[in-house]
């Protein structure tokens, strides 16, 4: 197959390309940067990123796309100032954008166009749980970028091609992610409880997330919104303790919100608050997790 991917130099991207060139499928990485390849299956190509109206970055295609994967958007992990916010926003309306200029004036249909989103959908709660069939408003920021976000992608359904939103949870991976920041604090012996410690963390191991992808892509009963997270969730004090424990160090810290609302600014909320969010569509079309729980999640990913 030939498989386009936006933020392929990702965390994820990066993994699901590794997926996909094991399998000796050919994959397209759009990026911003001249980059070179030594590997058949894997070619750059470089858009203007000045320019989203430009398509000449299209004649380095092949005739035929299988796959679109939308991953591409600039990162949560950096301050959020106003300026900030609206590259958040913009880069990934803007990628949508030129994705849907080009499908339309192209006319390649795919099996699948899988745009990347988030758990971030949900309003955030202590005592409700959320699954797919929830359609619910903007509740902050976060959640106003996914929905503007899912609402562009949606455009693509017009031209009759297959539209996904994956909207991840938190990702476990040993060397990306949220998860080797959480480690150093248990180094450093300042792991623990955080705010409340019963916000909700929608986790899910990194070899799960791209199994999902590839699960998603071949399915053609599946659209629209697929949560991606493991189907146990868990309380930040939970997860805390089985960090902890994997690690063999002391879980007796304690952050209270204030603190980290001042260090992070609006940005605390991926912390201090969450939301148990179930993926309930990859339930329902016995997708086979390899780390259900967090337990194996975190032996797997502590095992080396």
């Amino acid at each position: 197959m030939n498989i386009l991917i936006t933020g392929g130099t990702g965390f994820i991207g990066t993994k699901l390309t590794q997926a996909f060139r094991k399998d000796r499928h050919h994959v397209y990485i759009l990026t911003r940067r001249e980059q070179t390849s030594e590997h058949p299956y894997i070619h750059y190509i470089k858009y203007d990123d000045s320019n989203f109206n430009n398509l000449d970055w299209t004649d380095k295609l092949p005739g035929s796309i299988d796959l679109i994967y939308n991953l591409a958007g600039a990162s949560l992990n950096e301050k959020w100032t106003e300026d900030y916010k609206d590259l958040i926003l913009s880069s990934r309306l803007n990628m949508t954008g030129m994705l849907f200029l080009w499908l339309q004036k192209s006319g390649i249909k795919p099996l699948a166009f899988i745009n990347a989103s988030a758990v971030g959908y949900y309003p955030t709660s202590e005592i409700v749980e959320y699954d797919e069939f929830d359609q619910l408003s903007s509740t902050n920021f976060l959640s106003d970028v996914v929905n503007q976000w899912e609402a562009a992608a949606a455009n693509i359904e017009s031209l009759g091609i297959r539209v996904v939103f994956s909207r991840f949870g938190l990702v476990l991976d040993k060397n990306n992610g949220a998860l080797p920041a959480m480690e150093k604090l248990y180094k450093a012996n300042i792991g623990g409880d955080i705010g409340s410690s019963r916000q909700w963390y929608s986790w899910v191991h990194i070899d799960d997330v791209v199994n999902a992808l590839l699960f998603i892509g071949v399915n053609q009963d599946i659209r629209g919104p697929v949560n991606i997270t493991a189907p146990v969730q868990v309380r930040q004090r939970e997860f805390s303790k089985v960090l902890s424990a994997v690690l063999g160090k002391a879980n007796f810290f304690k952050t209270p919100a204030y603190l980290i609302d001042k260090v992070l600014g609006e940005r605390a909320l991926l912390v201090t608050e969450g939301q148990k969010v179930h993926p309930r569509v990859l339930m329902n079309n016995d997708f086979k997790y390899l780390y259900p729980t967090l337990e194996q999640a975190m032996e797997n990913i502590y095992s080396g």
